[in-house]
């Protein structure tokens, strides 16, 4: 062929090569098929070569420019996640799933740095096989991430396993060896100059990344370091809303506890102003409190109590388990008047209110409890000096005392009553009288003194059993041996002081027949009562001697019942049968007995009209007389 010839030839193979060139560039083909082009053309000497290469180059530029718009595109993507209000692990999920498909890698990940081990603990993964890769925690200075971490530069390995600048830890070398992980890339997160994590692309085959690659990570990393910044302001500002809100909460607590705290002080002061009883304070500060209030005295007793809503009872209080009930003490000085309990009727802690509200309260109790006692010793004394006066020598104006007493509410003379008087050698006069007057108010009577004694003014028609009953508690509550001489009942003024006289001639006569701690009624005493007007317990032994002494030997010495036989027989009006059918014995028994009194007594004169009286006085005398021991005649 000849050369104009071949000429045209040419010219159509270069055209339709430029042709291909230009449509290969219209549909964007991958730089592979123009390096495929260019390979053919290349012993080709028409000008189609360069222009080859020169596509090649626009090619290139052109999938540089894609990349940088998907690199774009991914970091517009994850600028829009930081913006919206998602939380920190669903925006770092996105943005490990943006790197794998941006990097066209097999699996992507962070890890963030444990602040206390310093360790690097996996956070977020995408694409992972295993369990063991998404819970690696990795220590420092081992592995890719502990490299980053440690220097805070990037690092990307073709070949985990084989690369020597790695130092591998066996138990993460074996989770990414399941994971079927190779080759790895990692790059810090930073905040500011502290590496905070890593972010990690990761291929299943040995990779090159490339520069542009690494730079890309890098960016995506900055990303998640404002994620991870923004978490940790985020958790800031909750906490901070937190501590807001539980101050605010505090405030408004305090706020309803000091309107609370003024209530029950609006409430309080004017009960102590006005001197209300105990029933109406303990009723008010329930309501207040909302719960179940007593008021205990220090001997355990409930003074008063009230209960709202439902709730344990007052009386149960004191017995109640500690953690269920709240006390104040209530005191003035150091003086201890008792307790303040409360219980709230609802479950649940008590507000710090309720401890203040109940120590105003105990003040309050302490106040009203004082000013109770003042008036209770003031209304005392006023009844005292009405018993001075009824029993004073010259006799009171009967119509001056009956205004005294109902200006006094006391009724007790105004219906039948007994006259009890007191003795207690050796207790002090105030607290006798004290003891008697807090016993006369329990009965319903009144107290005061006379001639240094003690003297109860008690409602009821039995002075026996009253006297009984005064000494026995007197004794319990002062410690000491307490004498009670009753008389009466008594129904008027005059009355009254005819039967004090009775009262204090019994009280005396129990002492000299050696009963000191007993009660009795004149009456009991018989003869004696009314013979022995002052006796001693001296005066007493003396004439119980000289009537009865030798026989009272007599029988202590032998073992015999001279002494209840005398008795006897006088009791039967010296009938021999009928004392011995009272003894249960023979009546030659008793008249054997009455020889061996003649012959103790030197002669049957005890029974003769002159000695009688004196041996039937010493007779009872000696049966009224307290036991005494065996060694005294």
């Amino acid at each position: 062929m000849s050369l104009t010839a071949e000429a045209p030839t040419r010219s159509a193979a270069s055209a339709h090569l430029l042709s291909r060139v230009l449509q290969l560039l219209a549909d964007e083909a991958p730089t592979a098929e123009l390096d495929a082009l260019l390979a053919c053309a290349r012993h080709d000497p028409s000008a189609a070569a360069p222009a080859l290469a020169d596509a090649r180059r626009i090619r290139a530029l052109l999938d540089h420019r894609d990349r940088r718009e998907r690199e774009a595109h991914a970091l517009y993507g994850t600028a829009r996640d930081l913006t919206s209000l998602q939380s920190s692990d669903a925006v770092l999920t996105a943005l490990v799933d943006r790197s794998r498909r941006l990097l066209a890698c097999d699996s992507s990940y962070i890890a963030l740095v444990d602040g206390e081990s310093g360790d690097a603990v996996m956070r977020v993964t995408a694409g992972t096989r295993t369990e063991g890769i998404r819970h690696i925690r990795q220590r420092a200075g081992f592995g890719v991430g502990g490299h980053v971490i440690g220097t805070g530069q990037p690092l990307a390995t073709a070949n985990y396993r084989t690369d020597p600048r790695v130092r591998r830890d066996p138990r993460v070398e074996e989770a990414v060896a399941r994971d079927g992980i190779v080759s790895i890339a990692g790059v810090p997160i930073k905040r500011g100059t502290t590496v905070v994590g890593a972010l990690f692309a990761a291929n299943r085959r040995e990779r090159t990344f490339e520069q542009a690659e690494i730079s890309m990570l890098t960016s995506l990393a900055g990303h998640a370091a404002i994620v991870i910044e923004n978490a940790r302001l985020f958790e800031q500002v909750q906490a901070s809303s937190a501590q807001l809100r539980e101050a605010n909460t505090r405030l408004r607590a305090q706020r309803a506890a000091l309107e609370r705290a003024s209530t029950a002080h609006e409430q309080l002061m004017p009960m102590a102003l006005t001197r209300v009883g105990l029933p109406e304070f303990t009723r008010t500060l329930a309501r207040i409190l909302g719960g179940t209030v007593a008021l205990v005295a220090s001997t355990g007793a409930v003074l008063s109590g009230a209960r709202v809503g439902a709730g344990l009872r007052p009386e149960d209080l004191p017995t109640a388990r500690p953690e269920q009930v709240r006390a104040a003490e209530v005191r003035a000085g150091a003086e201890i008047f008792g307790r303040l309990l409360f219980a709230r009727a609802a479950t649940g802690p008590d507000p710090d209110t309720d401890a203040r509200t109940l120590e105003r309260a105990a003040q309050t109790a302490a106040l009203l409890m004082l000013m109770e006692r003042r008036t209770s010793m003031i209304g005392h004394e006023l009844r005292a000096e009405l018993v001075e006066d009824l029993l004073a020598e010259r006799p009171p104006d009967p119509a001056t005392l009956r205004r005294r007493a109902d200006r006094l509410g006391v009724h007790v003379l105004e219906q039948p009553h007994t006259v009890v008087v007191l003795a207690a050698p050796g207790l002090p006069r105030r607290a006798l009288l004290a003891a008697a007057t807090a016993h006369a108010a329990r009965a319903g009577g009144i107290a005061g003194e006379h001639a240094g004694h003690p003297v109860l003014l008690l409602p009821g028609s039995t002075p026996a059993t009253a006297a009984r009953a005064a000494a026995a508690q007197l004794s319990v509550a002062t410690g000491r041996t307490v004498t009670a001489g009753g008389a009466g009942p008594a129904g008027s003024p005059a009355e009254t002081r005819r039967q004090h006289r009775a009262a204090g001639r019994c009280q005396r006569l129990l002492v000299a027949l050696g009963r000191a701690g007993e009660g009795a009624d004149i009456a009991e005493l018989g003869v004696l009562g009314r013979v022995l007007e002052n006796a001693t317990p001296e005066h007493v032994h003396r004439l119980r001697e000289r009537a009865l002494g030798p026989l009272l030997r007599y029988d202590r010495d032998h073992e015999a019942q001279l002494v209840e036989t005398a008795d006897r027989y006088f009791a039967h009006s010296q009938n021999a049968q009928a004392t011995a059918d009272e003894l249960g014995v023979h009546v030659n028994t008793v008249y054997q007995r009455l020889e061996r009194i003649d012959h103790v007594l030197g002669g049957a004169g005890w029974r003769a009209p002159p000695s009688v009286l004196e041996m039937q006085l010493a007779l009872q005398l000696h049966g009224s007389m307290r036991a005494e021991p065996q060694g005294r005649p």
